[in-house]
């Protein structure tokens, strides 16, 4: 018999890029860009430790800090274990 498993938070495409990157695939550069923060956090749960560093380089790069988002980055930062944040 078949078992099935359910994955509810985190969305297919994100997902697609983690089954792609854990069996030797790249994450394309404007993926990352796109969705660093979603791809951050499903790296994190599934402990893809670098591809969780290559999506944080990316978000780090194109991300601005401002006196407005600057709070919330630094908890984003705390929270998921971001060294480069």
């Amino acid at each position: 018999s078949v078992k099935v498993a359910s994955i509810t938070d985190v969305s297919p495409d994100i997902f697609r890029h983690i089954l792609f990157y854990v069996y030797g695939g790249r994450v394309p550069k404007e993926d990352l860009k796109a969705h660093a923060k979603r791809i951050i956090d499903a790296a994190d749960k599934y402990s893809i430790v670098n591809l969780k560093l290559e999506a944080e380089a990316v978000y780090v790069k194109e991300t601005d800090i401002t006196m407005d988002n600057a709070i919330d980055n630094l908890l984003y930062a705390d929270a998921k274990n971001l060294a480069l944040l």
